[in-house]
């Protein structure tokens, strides 16, 4: 009897069955259906056990395999967005779009975006995220070996010295799996330099095992994004009945109390969370009263900052929240003076107009661009895009995001003209022509 144990693979993290189909987990939030065309193999939880002649139980093994990396490669879906995932691996660059891979813009941080999709619904999303958006399509997944494979090149160009891993997104980075073993190898990594890893988080995933866990592996410090402390609004903002702000403060408490610096970062919606954005920054700095964390950025030699207050902006393919006016930065900036001042004359000193400059953040040695606005070339259709109206294309070692097209199936695998419309920080969008 020959047996194969699905187990053993670190992307399959479940397995179940339904007659001869699988039902197999990939990296937690990911699903795929494989069905099993051997009659001589029988499913026993993730062993299947393979009743033929050892040179047939191999190809029979073979086979399975085969099925299954097929499988995850066209027919994988997120259990939380309900969307086709599409998994990246090489050939595909890490360079060149915004949902996946790494973004770097000529400073000493490196963008880190392992996969995307989302587990909230929040009103005010910039990229429409989440299990009901209007215009998202396909997530994408990126192999953690590949993805460090890559980071480490950019590390080499820039030089291994005070680089800064920020794990964000177009969605919840903290779903990304395997999380932990993300932060270890990219703090391996940029330790060499006196670098770090940070990352950004809505808090839902965590728990304290997984705090814990991320803090043995290097994390350096958790931006979490609180916006509301009263139930009701905090709920509204995030999109999401079961989201509990009692549970995202239990974690900010826990992390503060962590060798992981935490940073608050509310959001101020103008004209609908302003009375909530202040109770989050008092409740910020009441925190860092009350739980002094001494970790040391070693990119600047001092504490990072308690909170980097933000303010919503609108995208062209994000959300706006109907009630929602429009500041500019100089009307927040303001806003955040005078706050500033009335701490000041409790005898409080916080600073709530932060800069790169408060978190080590600098110039550095920008990767060349391979192509020039306004450039005609030639590049080879390989993925479906992120949005309607968009494939994905590979030229020069990019990724080149193709606009406004039609029929976008039918340009699979095909060569095509396009004109480049973008290239800033080796984002490359084109459109055909």
């Amino acid at each position: 009897m020959t047996y194969l144990d699905l187990s053993q693979y670190r992307m399959i993290t479940d397995v179940k069955n339904k007659d001869n189909t699988l039902i197999l987990e990939i990296n937690k939030i990911y699903e795929v259906e494989v069905e099993i065309p051997y009659e001589e193999v029988e499913i026993d939880g993730s062993i299947l056990l393979i009743n033929a002649h050892p040179k047939r139980a191999e190809n029979i093994k073979v086979g399975i395999l085969n099925l299954i990396s097929y499988s995850i490669a066209n027919n994988l879906k997120s259990k939380i967005t309900k969307r086709r995932v599409i998994y990246i691996n090489e050939p595909i660059p890490l360079i060149g779009h915004t949902a996946f891979g790494l973004i770097e813009r000529g400073r000493n941080i490196i963008q880190v975006r392992g996969h995307c999709g989302c587990n909230l619904n929040c009103i005010f999303c910039s990229v429409d995220e989440g299990e009901f958006s209007k215009t998202r399509k396909n997530d994408y997944y990126v192999d953690l070996d590949y993805l460090i494979e890559n980071y480490k090149k950019i590390v080499d160009f820039k030089g291994n010295k005070f680089i800064e891993a920020h794990l964000d997104g177009q969605g919840e980075p903290s779903l990304y799996y395997p999380l932990v073993d993300l932060v270890q190898e990219l703090a391996e990594i940029n330790k060499k330099g006196k670098g770090i890893v940070s990352m950004q988080t809505n808090g839902t995933v965590l728990d304290y095992k997984l705090i814990d866990e991320l803090e043995e592996a290097g994390l350096h410090r958790i931006n979490l994004s609180i916006n509301a402390l009263d139930e009701k609004m905090a709920k509204m903002l995030s999109g999401r009945k079961d989201y509990k702000i009692e549970k995202i403060l239990d974690i900010a408490e826990y992390i503060k109390n962590s060798k992981i610096h935490l940073l608050i970062a509310p959001l101020l919606l103008p004209n609908i969370n302003d009375e909530e954005f202040k109770r989050v920054i008092d409740y910020a700095i009441d925190l860092d009263l009350k739980v002094k964390q001494n970790i040391i950025n070693p990119l600047t030699g001092k504490r990072d900052p308690i909170l980097g207050c933000q303010l919503c902006r609108v995208y062209q393919l994000g959300r706006r929240p109907k009630k929602m006016k429009i500041w500019d930065f100089n009307k927040f900036y303001d806003l955040l003076r005078r706050y500033e001042f009335e701490y000041k004359k409790k005898g409080i000193d916080v600073k709530l107009i932060t800069s790169p400059k408060d978190f080590g953040t600098h110039k550095r040695k920008r990767l060349p661009y391979p192509f020039k606005v306004g450039e005609i070339t030639k590049v080879k259709v390989v993925l479906d895009g992120r949005v309607k109206g968009e494939v994905l294309g590979v030229g020069r070692d990019r990724v080149i995001q193709i606009i406004n097209c039609n029929n976008e199936q039918n340009l699979m695998g095909k060569v095509v003209k396009v004109r480049i419309l973008r290239n800033k920080d080796n984002i490359i969008v084109g459109e055909l022509i």
